[in-house]
């Protein structure tokens, strides 16, 4: 669309992760943050786009309750289901993404690449927060394989604008995708800033007494069968910890995960609540002795930057993004290796002075980070994009 040089940019902001699920993980909690850090500056008109169709029918609800303080204009596309567009060509014959949300803005902004269409007008930029699924495909069901490759296939025929969370990001674009180096910006992300911060003085109604945390996704990815083995490693010696595994499984099979903890002595010290609120996140982050992140394939690792926000000393593997992450703020360790992940959890809740180390390192590591430094850039890829 020409533009007039007084006529203020427009921008739409793509929020279907935003309000497309009661019980945000990653890309919601990034789409949450970033849209508020983006509309509270008001730098240019906005919209917010989203699926209110079928299943999708309570995100008109979940996006008031989020953003309606804001003011800006609802584009709701609710005459397709967001599930028949991010996997089927076929949707985009009829119509294109302005045809179905009714807009005509300068710039869409998607933050997966799974909600790309086929067909739009206009400038597009799009968040990658991995490409994980092409690093480590056996921790991907088939049909999850098809939605993100559809989604591959779309950001490379496009060739959008794409913001990177992170170097390791970036370079699995470059190593899986046509998109060119100088179309790929790292735009580092921060943690819920409001929510999480240091509060010992609140129990967890969890766990209580000592206790090692760990909170994500329960999927081989994460390696949650290895933190397992090195808890057992040490739990002898340490006949007072415990060890608290937040989150629940996606579409995986994790049944031997779960076998490997009904079958062990130690099955009573390992709790597993699920999925938890934010408060309970809080908490359990504020009152444990340390936070132990195995994963071997991360775009970011927000529980590392969530973690020590919260006070909490971080162990973690050196792997993919982990240690742009957290810098030299965590004790790091081979993913691969029981053994070495079992001694970074002794020194962490054993040796006092390390500890209170480790937790100074990683509150002065979190105030590197922040939702407004990350908006600030956006803006200006958005800028440079348009122009």
């Amino acid at each position: 669309m020409p533009m007039n040089s007084n006529s203020p940019i427009k921008v739409i902001i793509e929020a279907q992760h935003a309000v497309g699920h009661p019980q945000p993980r990653g890309v919601g909690h990034y789409s949450i943050n970033l849209i508020h850090a983006l509309l509270r500056r008001r730098s240019f008109e906005y919209g917010l786009t989203f699926f209110d169709y079928s299943r999708e029918a309570g995100n008109r609800q979940r996006a008031e309750k989020l953003f309606a303080q804001y003011s800006v204009p609802f584009y709701e596309c609710n005459e397709l289901d967001y599930r028949i567009a991010s996997r089927s060509n076929d949707a985009w014959e009829k119509w294109s993404y302005n045809q179905y949300t009714k807009t005509n803005y300068d710039i869409y902004h998607f933050m997966n690449i799974v909600s790309l269409p086929l067909r739009i007008t206009g400038k597009v930029l799009v968040t990658v927060l991995d490409l994980n699924w092409c690093v480590f495909p056996e921790g991907v069901s088939g049909y999850v394989r098809g939605l993100v490759e559809t989604g591959l296939e779309r950001l490379n025929i496009l060739q959008p604008e794409v913001i990177a969370i992170s170097q390791s990001a970036k370079d699995e674009l470059l190593r899986f995708s046509s998109i060119p180096e100088e179309k790929i910006n790292v735009i580092l992300i921060s943690y819920d800033e409001h929510n999480l911060y240091p509060d010992p003085g609140l129990s967890s109604e969890i766990v209580d007494g000592d206790y090692i945390f760990f909170v994500g996704t329960i999927e081989s990815k994460k390696n949650v069968c290895a933190i397992a083995d090195a808890f057992f490693l040490i739990a002898d010696k340490c006949p007072a910890l415990k060890l608290v595994i937040a989150g629940k499984v996606t579409w995986e099979d994790m049944s031997h995960f779960y076998q490997k903890i009904d079958e062990s002595k130690f099955r009573d010290r390992v709790i597993m609540p699920g999925y938890i609120t934010t408060e309970q996140k809080r908490r359990l982050y504020s009152n444990a002795l340390c936070f132990v992140f195995p994963s071997i394939c991360e775009g970011f690792g927000m529980g590392v930057l969530e973690a020590m926000a919260s006070g909490v000393p971080v162990a973690c593997a050196r792997a993919a993004s982990l240690p742009e992450t957290a810098g030299h703020a965590a004790l790091y360790f081979d993913p691969n290796d029981a053994e070495d992940m079992a001694d970074r959890m002794v020194t962490l809740t054993a040796n006092r002075d390390i500890h209170r180390e480790y937790r100074q390192l990683g509150l002065e590591q979190a105030q590197k980070f922040s939702w407004d430094r990350s908006a600030a850039r956006t803006l200006e890829i958005i800028m440079e994009t348009v122009l």
